[in-house]
């Protein structure tokens, strides 16, 4: 080969370089990263509509769904399953189970003259049975609904009473769902949908965007995109400091929102008094997603409104204080159920985005060198900021890290094909001489 050829090689190799880059990076004016998803965000839950990795406490009142709790089960006067008892069947059982406890139940934390009851036909699954009985024949010995006691006496109390015959054998000891490993699944889930791009922008009832920080008691208008998952990125306090969240638009399977709640402005303890939801309900619920991908501490405060959606935080240990309801799925460490009631509106679709960066973190800044040559550290922990956090922008979510880091990618492709150019005309000076 010439060294004109190999000129225009190296050139050309260079060129297309660039083009890869790019390509890579930008689509028109818009960051183009991997995708996320589809992702189903409750597929581990085995159909159980609330579900823990460790305990739960159940007060007040009802669930009327089904409950997998990862750890012990504490409760006062309660149902379980009033509308549904699920679709999970272990094996060789002929009617579904609707409550699981991995652990053990905690009669000793449980209130006193109680009862969890159990209720269409719905079985039980009890992992540790050490100092409890389960008895399906009354003080007479006749055959009876199954209960789940302290001690050896039917009439025991506090005491899981089922409205069915379940055979003894089958309610324990036994463990059918592997917790650590769905819970490694939603946390892992979670995090990477909080990497989606913001595609939501909050409104004022005049229809003008509404910037942060949101004043207490505002009134934020949502407008969904057909046939796409919206979403829309927020910090806690913006969150918890809207009053009325209307929905110009309902969410559907092919339409649903995932909001993605970032918690760090409140070291990750939120507590969060919800908003009046305006123009949807409980059918609609099963296809919206809080997703809060760092909260540790997750509270419903007294007095806020039924949530419609899924509260989806599997790192944090959930409280609910509210009197209202909630309608859809629970995913939690642990939880405290102390008010109003948990509506059966599973979640009920999947969810599928752009990431914010090709590095999966909404923000990624390369360092520079004092020479001005862009380098990547490789120890640097990428931040997940999934709110804006600017004072004078609509609520529209932040991409600013994502275009810093198309801007390197390019200034690197840039500075690759200079040297690369720098280079041959070297060469050529080189070989004249």
């Amino acid at each position: 080969m010439n060294k004109s050829a190999k000129v225009t090689t190296t050139r050309a190799a260079a060129v297309a370089a660039v083009a890869a880059a790019t390509a890579f990076v930008m689509l028109g004016n818009v960051v183009s990263a991997a995708p996320v998803g589809p992702i189903d965000p409750v597929e581990a839950t085995e159909g159980f509509l609330v579900m823990t990795e460790g305990n739960a406490t159940l007060i007040e009142s009802e669930n009327e769904g089904t409950l997998a709790v990862g750890g012990n089960l504490a409760f006062s006067q309660y149902q379980l399953a009033v509308v549904s008892a699920g679709s999970f069947f272990a094996p060789g059982d002929n009617n579904p189970t609707a409550l699981v406890v991995d652990g053990q139940v905690d009669f000793a934390n449980s209130v006193p003259n109680t009862r969890l009851q159990v209720l269409q036909n719905g079985y039980a699954k009890i992992g540790n049975l050490n100092n409890t009985f389960v008895r399906n024949v009354d003080g007479n010995n006749a055959p009876a609904n199954t209960r789940i006691l302290p001690i050896n006496d039917y009439d025991a109390s506090p005491r899981i009473e089922l409205v069915t015959t379940q055979p003894a054998t089958s309610v324990g000891p036994v463990s059918v769902i592997d917790f650590a490993e769905a819970f490694q699944t939603f946390r892992s889930n979670s995090t990477e949908l909080a990497t989606c791009q913001n595609t939501v922008v909050l409104r004022d009832p005049n229809g003008d965007p509404i910037s942060s920080p949101i004043a207490p008691g505002t009134n934020a208008v949502i407008d969904l995109s057909a046939n796409t998952t919206n979403v829309l990125n927020i910090n806690s306090i913006d969150l918890d400091n809207i009053g009325i969240l209307t929905f110009a638009d309902q969410p559907t399977a092919s339409s649903p929102l995932l909001v993605n709640v970032n918690t760090t402005d409140e070291a990750d303890t939120f507590d969060w008094t919800a908003p009046n939801f305006a123009g949807i309900g409980g059918p609609e619920a099963r296809f919206i997603l809080f997703n809060f991908p760092t909260a540790t501490a997750l509270t419903l405060a007294p007095n806020g409104a039924t949530v419609e959606g899924t509260i989806y935080a599997p790192r944090a240990d959930f409280t609910d204080l509210d009197q209202s309801n909630t309608e859809g799925s629970i995913i939690a460490r642990t939880l405290e159920h102390r008010g109003g009631e948990i509506h059966d509106f599973p979640f009920s679709t999947t969810l599928a985005c752009d990431s914010a960066s090709p590095t999966g973190s909404p923000t990624a800044t390369p360092t520079t060198t004092p020479s001005g040559t862009p380098t990547a550290d490789p120890t640097a922990t990428p931040t997940v900021t999934p709110s804006p956090t600017g004072t004078d922008l609509p609520i529209t979510g932040s991409s600013s890290g994502s275009m810093l880091f198309v801007g390197s990618l390019a200034m690197l492709a840039g500075t690759a094909l200079l040297l690369t150019i720098g280079f041959t005309h070297r060469r050529r000076r080189n070989a004249g001489s």
